[in-house]
């Protein structure tokens, strides 16, 4: 069985980013809860950081903080979408 091709490979978590995102823009449009703000924020970090390790793959393996500030934006994007999902969960 062959592997995905390897610019699949690069482009699939862009393609998954994209998509997490326009799901938070388009609850947040319905709700505007500051918690799918901080959701989004999260989210674009780690389209930002995916985005420079295509592009500039040098560089951000030589600033090894970059993988730190890339977990904090996964941090700050399950915090929000947890704390999105309890308080829609109290208004029920």
């Amino acid at each position: 069985m062959n592997a995905l091709p390897s610019t699949l490979q690069t482009l699939f978590p862009l393609l998954i980013a994209l998509m997490v995102i326009a799901a938070l823009a388009l609850l947040w449009r319905r709700d505007r809860s500051a918690w799918l703000l901080a959701a989004l924020a999260g989210e674009g970090i780690s389209l930002v950081f995916n985005v420079a390790l295509i592009v500039l793959p040098e560089v951000v393996r030589s600033l090894p903080q970059l993988f730190s500030v890339w977990t904090l934006g996964a941090l700050m994007f399950a915090f929000g979408l947890l704390g999105y999902a309890v308080e829609r969960n109290q208004k029920r």
